[in-house]
């Protein structure tokens, strides 16, 4: 074989593998955002997945709290009902921040607010504010 035909057969292979794999699953060429300083970052999945992660956050009463949720494999959601936080859809591999300041000592649970699979009413995490 001639060095022009490899070279084009690589080509071609890396045009019929490579780009279904990279329109399919974008989500591999994507790095996962880390938490900025002062911030908590809680990962959306869907429970079939593992769902949040972490599944409990432990934060002090008074002090302001900031989450960055990213919503990792489907469009998801947070609501943290006994605080009054329901965010709209986060979007497929965005995130959204959300700041609050807890104000009273206890164990609450947070969910995804938008359908996001067939298990979706066990999508749920815990907030524990300690004194």
């Amino acid at each position: 074989m001639k060095r022009v035909e490899i070279v084009a057969g690589v080509v071609v292979l890396l045009i019929v593998v490579g780009l279904p794999v990279f329109l399919l699953y974008p989500h591999f060429f994507h790095k996962t955002p880390h938490a900025r300083p002062g911030e908590i970052l809680l990962v959306a999945r869907t429970f079939e997945r593992g769902g949040w992660s972490p599944a409990k956050i432990r934060v002090k009463k008074g002090q302001k709290v900031r989450l960055r949720i990213l919503a990792e494999d489907v469009s998801h959601s947070f609501q943290l009902m006994h605080l009054g936080i329901d965010t709209t859809p986060i979007f497929t591999g965005t995130t959204k921040v959300v700041e609050f300041v807890p104000e009273r000592v206890g164990t609450f649970p947070f969910y995804c607010n938008t359908r996001c699979s067939t298990r979706h009413e066990n999508l749920m995490g815990l907030l524990i504010v300690e004194e």
